[in-house]
């Protein structure tokens, strides 16, 4: 598994660059950014949300994921969908919640371009979907004690306050 390093303190991409690198990412793969949405006081990560073209007319969403704490890329979509009114018009459900406890892809289109434009290396599900290790380095001693997270991913890209 990779190494799992904790960003210093404010030292981490800005939303200028996020944006610059997802755009020239969008533009290769042919996929369309919808929102850039931005960390908040529970978020510690930043969700692109993309809208990507498939067969037969239709498309589907995916979310690029940024955490500011470890520097981390990852690929999710939802792993609960809302209301069926919510998905008939598009429309994300719940706001942001619903990219709580997301299931994370591999996109091979995604991939490749963020190695090849900027030499971003995306995480895999694989080693996202397994237990958080013992060592992990988390932003506020006691957090994964408090928090609990099942997965490598979750706490990467957490929900804590």
């Amino acid at each position: 598994m990779r190494e799992i390093r904790l960003s210093p303190l404010g030292q981490h991409l800005s939303l200028a660059q996020i944006r610059g690198i997802v755009h020239s990412v969008a533009q290769r793969i042919g996929v369309r950014i919808l929102t850039v949405d931005e960390p908040d006081t529970a978020r510690s990560f930043v969700a692109v949300m993309l809208e990507e073209p498939q067969s037969w007319g239709t498309s589907r969403r995916i979310y690029l994921l940024y955490s500011f704490d470890h520097d981390a890329w990852a690929v999710a979509t939802p792993s609960r969908l809302g209301s069926a009114q919510e998905r008939a018009h598009g429309a994300p459900p719940l706001g942001w919640t619903h990219l709580y406890e997301p299931e994370f892809l591999d996109h091979e289109g995604l991939t490749t371009a963020m190695t090849d434009f900027h030499g971003i290396k995306l995480w895999s599900s694989h080693d996202l979907t397994r237990p958080v290790p013992e060592d992990f380095p988390a932003r506020v001693p006691g957090d994964l004690g408090y928090w609990r997270p099942q997965r490598l991913g979750d706490a990467l890209f957490n929900w804590w306050d």
